[in-house]
C-alpha cells in the first residue's frame, strides 16, 4: 500500500512538470544581431512579431502553403486566429496569432506534432516573420 502511494506521488510529479515544461528561451535570427529571443515551453513555442492581425493571417497562410503544408482550417475570434495545418506524416500543426496589449504586436504560438519540434516550430516563425 506504501510503495503505491509513493508510486502515485512519483508519477504526479513528473506528471507537473510535463505539463508545466521547462521554460527555453530561444534565440531568434542571431545573424542580424538582434538581440530577440522566444521561448519554448511544454511543445509550444512563443515569439513576438510586429505587425497587425488580418495582414499577419494573410502572410501566415501564404507562408505554410509555401512550405509544402496542407491547411485544413482556422479558427478567428476578435483578437485571435488558429490556423491548423498537416504535414507528411499527418502531423498537425497549430499556429496561433494573438493581439497583445501592446498595439502593433502580435504573440505567435506554434506547436508542431503531439509533442512539439523546436526546430520546424524555428522555422516556420522564421519564414513568417521574414514574409511580413
Amino acid at each position: 500500500m506504501k510503495f503505491t502511494k509513493q508510486l502515485h506521488l512519483v508519477l504526479f510529479g513528473i506528471a507537473t512538470l510535463f505539463i508545466s515544461g521547462c521554460e527555453t528561451q530561444v534565440a531568434i535570427d542571431p545573424i542580424s544581431g538582434v538581440e530577440q529571443t522566444a521561448r519554448y515551453q511544454a511543445g509550444f513555442f512563443f515569439g513576438v512579431i510586429e505587425g497587425e492581425l488580418d495582414p499577419a493571417f494573410r502572410t501566415t497562410i501564404q507562408t505554410l502553403d509555401e512550405q509544402g503544408y496542407f491547411r485544413t482550417g482556422e479558427r478567428h475570434v476578435e483578437t485571435a486566429v488558429s490556423i491548423f495545418a498537416r504535414k507528411i506524416g499527418d502531423e498537425k500543426i497549430v499556429v496561433r496569432l494573438k493581439q497583445t496589449p501592446e498595439a502593433g504586436e502580435l504573440e505567435v504560438r506554434i506547436r508542431v506534432g503531439n509533442m512539439g519540434n523546436l526546430a520546424e516550430s524555428q522555422t516556420i516563425f522564421a519564414a513568417i516573420r521574414e514574409a511580413l
